[in-house]
């Protein structure tokens, strides 16, 4: 049996382990380098190269990405941000909010630290550059940070609301849609906290939030805020049923069919805004009856989800009775504050009776016309199932004759 020489086992698992430990070399020695190069370039062109290298390192590995902010790339990564100027100021920032996103994907500690140095406070000031401003990095950045609402680290929403609000509330043609969806889940995160979500109903989100319903690209991620807003705010509540937008948005909410979630979002919304927003919130339901509601929702009564079917029934009898049943508290969704409205005034001088007439003869006509097109149905598929069991007869008796 062959025999190692004394010491050959330790010196190959050393040269094994070499090419590892120069790798990790060579990595700390371009982490440093790139720390050099961001704090002390000569331009901005040479920062931008050293937070790409940033974003490179922070991506292949793990530890890596642990250890650049202990070496201080955060401070003038953010500098960056605010301080580049001259030709190549939007391509240095891009390359700054990059190397940010890197370090935070995936690591909470990062993103505290990123938060802390100050994100957050230099927002307003990219607002200038609406290339940065309404870039989805930025806006993936921010979408990472504000899942530390739903932690224990105190963020500041006051900070970043403003922000959000300012971007996806842009037209069309200034933000681009994947730019909108990443920070309406930034809105998300924060409306998911009951610390914040008070926070996001007296930001001016309503509205926007609203009009971005219409869009179908953003109509589920936007009527999700509002459903947050509406379960815990009453203030909220009442704005929304006070928004001019609120019944034609809810309206075809309901009816877009194709998205079952946006329905059971859509009639959540009405439950709760004809439960909790007062006033606003009966005249909310008078508007919506005469814009169509009460065919969208005999449709999604029979048509719709279980959850939404649900809903839809229950709106369709408030709508019917026209206030004239109380909403008890049991009748909507539970939320923050339990309040009695949609009831009669009594006087019988608001033109009530005709548009509960006007309403039962719409309920019935839809209902008449449902009920024939399922007899259709059902008709046609007893003749099918009828035609079908002839043939299967001729089939086997014309097999059982002798050949």
């Amino acid at each position: 049996m062959p025999t190692c020489a004394p010491g050959a086992d330790t010196g190959a698992r050393l040269e094994a382990r070499t090419p590892a430990m120069g790798a990790a070399a060579d990595d700390g020695a371009a982490m440093r380098r790139a720390v050099m190069r961001l704090s002390f370039g000569a331009s901005w062109e040479e920062k931008a190269e050293a937070a790409a290298e940033v974003g490179r390192l922070a991506r292949s590995d793990e530890r890596t990405k642990r250890a650049l902010p202990e070496l201080g790339v955060v401070p003038p990564l953010l500098s960056m941000l605010v301080d580049a100027g001259g030709d190549g100021s939007t391509g240095a920032r891009m390359a700054a909010v990059r190397a940010l996103l890197e370090l935070a994907r995936g690591t909470h500690r990062n993103k505290v630290l990123i938060v802390k140095a100050g994100l957050l406070k230099k927002l307003p000031l990219l607002m200038p550059d609406r290339d940065v401003a309404t870039s989805h990095d930025l806006a993936l950045l921010l979408r990472s940070v504000s899942s530390l609402a739903n932690t224990d680290f105190p963020l500041l929403s006051a900070d970043l609301l403003p922000f959000l609000v300012t971007i996806f509330s842009g037209t069309a043609a200034d933000v681009p849609a994947d730019t909108r969806l990443s920070c309406l889940a930034a809105l998300g995160n924060l409306s998911a906290n009951l610390e914040h979500v008070r926070a996001v109903a007296a930001s001016g989100a309503v509205h926007a939030l609203f009009r971005l319903s219409l869009d179908e690209a953003t109509s589920e991620a936007a009527l999700g805020v509002l459903v947050d807003v509406a379960a815990a705010s009453a203030t909220g509540r009442r704005e929304m049923a006070k928004d001019e937008a609120a019944p034609g948005a809810l309206v075809e909410a309901v009816a877009r069919r194709e998205n079952a979630v946006c329905q059971e979002h859509a009639t959540y919304l009405v439950m709760a805004l004809a439960h909790g927003g007062g006033d606003a919130g009966r005249e909310l339901m008078r508007r919506m009856r005469r814009i169509g509601a009460v065919q969208a929702l005999l449709e999604v009564s029979l048509l719709g989800s279980p959850l939404a079917q649900s809903r839809a029934a229950k709106i369709l009898h408030w709508l019917k009775g026209d206030g004239q049943d109380r909403i008890r508290a049991h009748s909507g969704p539970r939320t923050e504050a339990t309040m009695s409205c949609h009831g009669s005034d009594g006087d019988g001088d608001d033109g009530t009776k005709p548009c509960k007439n006007a309403v039962d003869r719409i309920v019935k006509l839809s209902l008449d016309r449902n009920m024939k097109s399922i007899m259709r149905r059902a008709t046609a598929s007893v003749d099918m199932t009828a035609h079908a069991t002839k043939l299967l007869v001729a089939s086997s008796s014309s097999k059982s004759l002798p050949a």
